[in-house]
């Protein structure tokens, strides 16, 4: 780590001729690099380590009669004194070190995202109405009228913006925090950490906190471009959890050049274990078959972003055991299938087989590393911005201590940077 350019960051919040001699800024920041460096849980409990061990007065340069900083000055130092981008700068500060000495790798990163409870109490709860404004996929509906108008059926007009009011659960302890039901079927308040690293070394290159009703799919674009901007480049391949399986996600990757390997996501559908809609082939351009050999013609297009299949014959599926009496079944295929297909080759492929071992030997381990040892499992702090510094000073920490290992089987003759 380089001081001086931590105080190069910290000096816009202090004046050099005003006001009272403050405590060294930088003795603020050590304190809290070993309070996430040893996962402690407060920093008042950090303070009274520092009292106790010689070897974090010697990081912090006090002497054997001096008492450590009072823990409300770090508090106050973290929470108000300091910008919140000042954590920003230095996580990016010391990952643009890692990738001068070429510990970085351009051809595979990977993401995911994990779940931090609030520091909020879940039965504090409160339903608000909001009022959201809904509009309609204009891809979408450009898709399904180009459909439409290769078999002479009339285009859908477009709907115009709606706005709609939405009951939303908020916790009253800390607003900011999203209703998750993931871990616990009553729902608690948690945040989401949205993280990339890179699969080489498993370096964290973005870690974003949002609520916890936000998927990953919807903010991952955005920190790839983020991560761009820090590095310089994106990257060959992206390995991806199941709940990224997305059309949207896959296209916009694709357009960046980027090969996405999502793991299969499996979708519960009340479907005859006979007649299933995996089952049926497409024997031409618009003509599909079922297991039991009735073909399905199309029919029509509609505007949630589905073509429509029906039998060619009216009463074919009368004495199919998987029609259930319910008359002919119609065939529903997604107007975004070619994405869906393209995803399937490339878990499927060999380079898929093996990015499938990686994802959990680097985002998942990066994950319970942050949670096992830095205190991660929960968020200290409220509101989004806090919670944020909290990641990112961990995500610095993890960093800090795989870069200090490589360097040091570096001196040993030991070279695991990065060589195409």
């Amino acid at each position: 780590m380089d001081w001086d350019y931590v105080y190069s960051l910290l000096k816009p919040f202090y004046s050099e001729d005003k006001g009272r001699p403050s405590l060294d800024p930088l003795m603020l920041v050590k304190i809290l690099i070993i309070q996430y460096v040893e996962g402690f849980r407060s920093v008042r409990f950090t303070c009274k380590q520092i009292d106790q061990h010689i070897t974090y007065r010697w990081f912090l340069g006090l002497s054997m009669d001096a008492s450590a900083p009072c823990h409300s000055s770090v508090s106050k130092f973290l929470r108000h004194r300091v910008d919140p981008k000042t954590w920003e700068a230095l996580f990016e500060y010391v990952l643009l070190q890692i990738k001068k000495e070429g510990f970085l790798s351009p051809e595979t990163w990977a993401s995911d995202e994990t779940e931090l409870k609030a520091n909020a109490n879940k039965r504090k709860r409160v339903k608000v109405v909001r009022k959201v404004v809904e509009k309609e996929d204009e891809y979408v509906l450009q898709l399904v009228n180009k459909k439409r108008l290769q078999h002479d059926k009339k285009p859908l007009d477009p709907k115009p913006p709606k706005e709609v009011e939405k009951e939303v659960i908020c916790s009253t302890t800390d607003p900011d925090a999203g209703l998750s039901v993931k871990h616990d079927p009553r729902g608690l308040f948690a945040y989401h950490d949205h993280r990339i690293v890179d699969t080489l070394h498993n370096f964290i290159l973005d870690a974003y906190v949002t609520s916890a009703n936000v998927p990953g799919h919807r903010v991952l674009i955005e920190r790839i471009d983020r991560v761009k901007q820090r590095v310089g480049y994106t990257p060959e391949n992206i390995v991806l959890d199941a709940g990224y399986y997305n059309a949207r996600l896959g296209r916009e990757l694709e357009d960046k050049g980027i090969h996405a390997y999502v793991s299969y996501r499996r979708f519960h559908r009340k479907e005859h274990s006979k007649c299933r809609s995996s089952q049926f082939r497409l024997v031409k351009e618009d003509v599909y078959v079922c297991p039991c050999g009735v073909k399905f013609l199309y029919s029509t297009s509609t505007r949630s972003g589905y073509h429509e299949y029906k039998p060619d014959v009216k009463g074919s599926c009368a004495n199919c055991p998987a029609a259930n009496g319910k008359g002919d079944r119609v065939f529903r295929v997604s107007v975004h299938q070619e994405v869906y297909q393209q995803m399937k080759k490339r878990r499927l492929s060999e380079k898929g087989k093996v990015f499938r071992l990686v994802r959990p030997a680097t985002i998942e381990r990066s994950f319970a590393e942050s949670k096992e040892l830095h205190g991660l499992r929960f968020a200290r702090y409220r509101g989004v911005p806090y919670v944020q510094i909290q990641v990112w000073i961990t995500a610095m920490i993890q960093n800090l201590k795989k870069w200090t290992k490589l360097r040091s089987l570096q001196s040993h003759g030991i070279d695991l940077s990065y060589h195409k």
